[in-house]
């Protein structure tokens, strides 16, 4: 005679089995996926030039020239806001390049490259597309 409980006990043992080892094989292979993906992140971390801007200097010079411009209020307050959003485009690319930006003014000691002059010169060609009210 077969003993019926015995059998299905058995099965259901070795049914669980697999689920258990199917859960701790595929665990496995998501850890190894999040371990690979981590190391290529902190790898580009590392791969990034920190690099330093001295931004008052750059809005300082802009404000003193637009001061001494002679244009009414509107159209000053129109160009300042153009000029920062040219700023801002012009660092948020160096950060698009691979590069991490610093306020120069807030670096105490180091030896971070300055882009300042790189900086000037890529908000003077964005600012090129903005008409100028004087003539």
């Amino acid at each position: 005679m077969k003993n019926i409980l015995a059998t299905s006990a058995l099965s259901a043992r070795r049914f669980s089995i697999n689920l258990t080892a199917i859960a701790l094989g595929l665990s496995m292979i998501a850890s190894t996926l999040w371990g690979v993906w981590a190391t290529d992140k902190l790898l580009a971390l590392e791969k990034r030039e920190v690099v330093t801007v001295q931004l008052s200097r750059i809005m300082g010079d802009f404000i003193e020239a637009e001061a001494r411009a002679g244009r009414s209020p509107e159209e000053t307050r129109e160009r300042v806001q153009v000029y920062l959003k040219a700023v801002e485009d012009s660092v948020e690319q160096l950060g698009r390049e691979g590069r991490t930006v610093l306020v120069a003014e807030a670096v105490v000691a180091g030896s971070a490259p300055d882009l300042t002059e790189t900086v000037r010169a890529d908000v003077v060609r964005r600012m090129g597309a903005v008409p100028d009210g004087r003539s």
